[in-house]
């Protein structure tokens, strides 16, 4: 546990971590909302 925590203490190692978790996080939301909005109907604004 002592070498994985030195591992992460270096600061390219934490920010290659932290890009990759929030890329992550930000591809997986973009994907729900993505295929969620796929199937919806017509803009409602389009008619006025």
């Amino acid at each position: 546990m002592d070498k994985l925590s030195r591992f992460y203490q270096r600061t390219a190692v934490r920010w290659v971590v932290h890009t990759t978790f929030y890329l992550a996080i930000l591809l997986i939301l973009f994907f729900l909302y993505s295929f969620h909005s796929a199937n919806t109907g017509s803009y409602i604004y389009n008619d006025f």
